[in-house]
């Protein structure tokens, strides 16, 4: 699974999620398809690079509670749910600005994500997976189903 980062009580806190929310790609410039309306007016081309907005902040509680820690992001997704019709065969899409949850990192995710909707960067995985096949000399099929020439 993937790793997110929220505040709790204070400390950087990274939990492993499990959900149908693995399999959810970013909906570049506002084009996702799940998430919360809360945060509809914010992109990653036009939000600001020096702070995050309060609205985009993953912020648990100040209370401790195991509960809570082992459930964090199901809780701080509770809210999310399909913002428009979506047809047969349609990838679901999310806003990944609202899985910044360290205002350390929002300059640099966010850099990310523009990167890599202007097609300028590859992503983790991308970036995870050519590097896995750099040897080879073959054709590669990348976990998008493009192909890719090994050098």
């Amino acid at each position: 699974g993937y790793g997110y980062v929220a505040t709790l009580l204070g400390k950087k806190h990274i939990t492993v999620d499990s959900t149908i929310l693995n399999f959810c790609n970013h909906g570049c410039n506002g084009t996702y398809s799940y998430g919360d309306e809360v945060a509809a007016e914010f992109t990653e081309m036009n939000v600001d690079l020096d702070r995050a907005p309060e609205a985009l902040l993953n912020k648990a509680s100040e209370v401790y509670s195991p509960i809570f820690e082992r459930h964090l992001r199901q809780i701080l997704s509770l809210g999310d749910y399909t913002l428009r019709d979506i047809r047969q065969g349609e990838e679901i899409l999310c806003d990944y600005l609202s899985f910044v949850g360290d205002p350390d990192d929002w300059e640099e995710d966010v850099t990310d994500l523009r990167g890599q909707c202007a097609g300028e960067t590859m992503g983790d995985i991308m970036q995870y997976e050519l590097a896995e096949f750099e040897a080879d000399d073959d054709e590669v099929i990348l976990s998008d189903n493009s192909t890719t020439e090994c050098v």
